[in-house]
């Protein structure tokens, strides 16, 4: 079997490329992230740089602008994937003048991971970030660099929780504000562009991460758009709904924004961010620019098929795993529920709704008071407001920060309740030592 080939990642602190790197080290193949030496000593980055360290990640000292530490970095590898932020899309050119020099790279994958630019009907502000990504597929293609171009589709971790908070975090932040005078910031309603019937992907950020590694030795996908359009993962905006209101056990009022009030929201926004979101927003929900055209084999293929030994998350399952009510995964709740096993739902705040798994074997698992119950960790020094938590940090590093408050409403989702005995237990009451 041949060697496995030694990629480069260029962003990989970063959102989307946190989770490639991750499938890279776990698909068995050499991971090199370049770092700015900055970002090896930032605070905020510190976790993650040290989740990469144990992982078995190496660290090449670089920058997206000094064209000689490029060089050297990549002459060390085989495979470049860039996940770099959309402000920063333009300093591809820099990559590839760098690939070029170094003349030993098998592939380049440039920073996409989203609808594919080629094929999409964007309006402005969006335009511009289309149009630029679109250029650096043109810059490679005309200097014969060996790509596979990443069309993922839709996060599904900011866009579906829009679905269980519509008003906080993620896309509920850009839809909250009135539409036709209604909000959606109550728990019962939910926004929905257009009429609801075009068909958009979600996909799980792992699954995308993983699709993305498969591809990396995998002739096939050379000079190719690599599209992650699994069967179960597209879906209407109607059909989402109904799908959450069947997991939640109620019906939710339905509020369609036509594409004229979308327009019309986006001219008169102030908001850059806000604008930019609806306008990607307009061209999924509204032109349906991840489904309106049929995969050729002349310029792409689709990962699921490619890849169908990939167990990737579906919608439903998805769902599964946001809803509280479902906080075991159905598959293990079908086998439980078949055997009367015993359980314990190991709720780690850092995901709030979603189902995760323990890291390690953990003291839960062999003591009676956590059967069949949901181990809340909640330990008292860790729950801290907002104000609070900048307010310690000014105090750690000596200085005053200039603080801006979000319009945007927030429930407080991990602490508005009480654990009750009937469903719950908290951790650190229980193992005090």
């Amino acid at each position: 079997m041949a060697d496995k080939s030694k990629i480069l990642l260029i962003g990989g602190t970063g959102y989307i490329g946190k989770f490639i790197a991750e499938a890279s080290i776990k698909e068995g193949h050499p991971t090199f992230l370049l770092v700015r030496e900055s970002t090896l000593s930032s605070p905020a980055k510190s976790i993650v740089i040290n989740n990469f360290k144990n992982l078995g990640v190496n660290f090449l000292a670089g920058d997206l602008l000094d064209h000689e530490s490029l060089v050297k970095a990549i002459k060390q590898v085989d495979v470049v994937i860039s996940s770099i932020a959309h402000d920063q899309v333009d300093n591809q050119v820099n990559i590839i003048a760098a690939i070029k020099e170094a003349g030993n790279i098998k592939r380049f994958f440039p920073s996409e991971f989203t609808t594919d630019v080629d094929r999409s009907h964007i309006v402005e502000p969006a335009t511009g970030l289309a149009a630029s990504k679109a250029k650096i597929r043109r810059a490679i293609e005309a200097e014969g660099i060996p790509y596979t171009c990443v069309a993922s589709n839709c996060f599904a971790g900011f866009f579906l929780p829009a679905l269980n908070r519509p008003s906080s975090g993620g896309l509920g932040s850009f839809l909250q504000p009135n539409v036709h005078g209604a909000t959606a910031s109550h728990s019962d309603k939910r926004v929905i562009l257009g009429d609801g019937n075009v068909k958009v992907v979600f996909n799980n950020e792992e699954d995308i991460a993983t699709y993305t590694i498969k591809a990396v030795d995998d002739p096939r996908t050379v000079n190719k758009i690599l599209y992650i359009k699994p069967p179960g993962n597209i879906i209407s905006s109607n059909d989402l709904v109904s799908l959450w209101e069947k997991k939640i056990g109620k019906t939710t009022e339905r509020v369609y924004v036509p594409e004229e009030q979308i327009l019309k929201n986006i001219q008169e926004t102030s908001d850059f961010l806000r604008k930019l979101t609806l306008a990607i927003c307009h061209s999924l929900f509204v032109n349906g620019d991840q489904t309106n055209f049929q995969i050729e084999p002349s310029f792409g293929v689709e990962a699921s098929e490619l890849y169908p030994d990939v167990i990737y998350t579906s919608v439903d399952e998805y769902l599964n795993q946001m809803n509280n009510k479902h906080l075991v995964d159905s598959k293990v709740a079908k086998q439980k529920e078949s055997i009367h096993v015993t359980y314990t739902v190991d709720l780690q705040w850092f995901s709030t709704g979603k189902r995760t798994m323990p890291r390690t074997q953990s003291k839960q698992w062999m003591i009676p008071r956590t059967v069949n119950k949901g181990l809340c960790i909640k330990t008292p020094a860790n729950i801290i407001s907002s104000n609070d938590l900048v307010s310690l940090w000014e105090k750690k590093i000596g200085k005053t920060n200039f603080e801006e408050y979000s319009r945007y409403e927030s429930h407080g989702d991990q602490t508005n309740f009480e654990i009750e005995p009937s469903f719950g237990v908290e951790a650190s009451e229980l193992y005090p030592d």
